[in-house]
């Protein structure tokens, strides 16, 4: 099975790097793939761009 990615939509460089934060105290091993808008994000979930 593979491992679950977690997608973070936030424009914030500063609630990012809590959430990176919060990632790694709680353990969690799952990747953390981040963008700064609706549109990063839509062209993540659907293979566009890099």
């Amino acid at each position: 099975m593979s491992e679950k990615v977690i997608l973070l939509v936030e424009d914030n460089p500063d609630d990012v790097e809590l959430t990176r934060i919060a990632f790694v105290e709680a353990k969690l091993a799952n990747r953390l793939v981040v963008a700064s808008d609706g549109v990063e994000a839509l062209d993540y979930l659907f293979a566009r761009g890099t």
